[in-house]
């Protein structure tokens, strides 16, 4: 089997105040560091978690940041000061007054930008605030390749099985997912793993009609570790990347799958 590759995997579910950017950095301050205490490798947040989901266009524009705004250099400062990678969502400010992005930012633990995923799949009125994005990263880090999606990015297909293709072994999606979709988060979020063989980390929200349950899956499907669907809560889990080429040795679905098949001219003739 080979040796392992341990990861100590930390998803942040807090409630997120609305427009109260002081209150949601110091509780992404203060998760991430009971996180690094317990000796995390990488710690994962909601989607806006530093300014909250559920405002209007004028004020997200108001608490929107660049990727070297103050934000993201706080949780530099942290994620080195710390030893722990962060990823934690943000309103990205573009470079011409009134562009904004629905952004994750990725810190390696030596404080360093080594990702920042733009929301590919724009939900509902989100059009109307947010430029989407146009690309699904995945990240070469010290414990591995890591992907990363963005709430209704994990609703489609693709998105997972590209990361998948690029290498991912592991692919954190932070998201606001409402009550009333909760059996959908539940069964993308395992689809998606056991689809693509490989592990899936789903941070969620709880109170404003958020379900909770962030989650790590297995590259079989099922699920590893659940948090509350109610309450705040620092969910760690260690996980065995090697457990990915384990069981794709058994279901054997990327030696199966016939890429050029589905590719744009393929699907032109059907």
């Amino acid at each position: 089997m080979g040796e392992g590759r341990i990861v100590k995997i930390a998803l942040g579910q807090m409630k997120v105040f609305q427009g109260d950017t002081e209150k949601n950095l110091k509780k992404i301050l203060d998760l991430t560091d009971q996180a690094a205490a317990q000796n995390a490798d990488i710690i994962c947040f909601p989607e806006l978690a530093y300014c909250g989901y559920f405002l209007e266009s004028e004020e997200l524009q108001r608490l929107a940041q660049p990727q070297d705004g103050p934000f993201v250099q706080t949780l530099r400062e942290k994620a080195k000061s710390a030893g722990i990678h962060i990823i934690a969502g943000y309103a990205e400010a573009g470079e011409i007054p009134g562009i904004m992005y629905n952004s994750c930012i990725f810190i390696d633990d030596q404080g360093e930008i080594i990702g920042n995923m733009r929301k590919v799949n724009a939900w509902g009125q989100e059009k109307l605030k947010f430029r989407e994005g146009r690309e699904f990263p995945v990240i070469q880090t010290k414990f591995g390749k890591v992907g990363m999606l963005i709430c209704y990015d994990v609703e489609f297909p693709e998105p997972s099985r590209i990361e998948a293709l690029k290498g991912a072994e592991i692919v954190f999606c932070s998201a606001v997912w409402s009550i009333p979709a909760a059996r959908r988060w539940d069964v993308d979020l395992a689809g998606n793993a056991l689809f693509n063989l490989m592990f899936m980390a789903g941070a969620n929200p709880v109170e404003d009609n958020c379900c909770g349950s962030s989650k790590i899956v297995g590259p079989d499907g099922e699920v590893i570790a659940e948090a509350s669907k109610t309450d705040e809560e620092l969910l760690i889990q260690e996980i065995d990347l090697e457990d990915v080429l384990r069981v794709r040795s058994r279901i054997p679905y990327f030696n199966d799958f016939k890429e050029d098949t589905f590719s744009m001219e393929a699907l032109k003739k059907y």
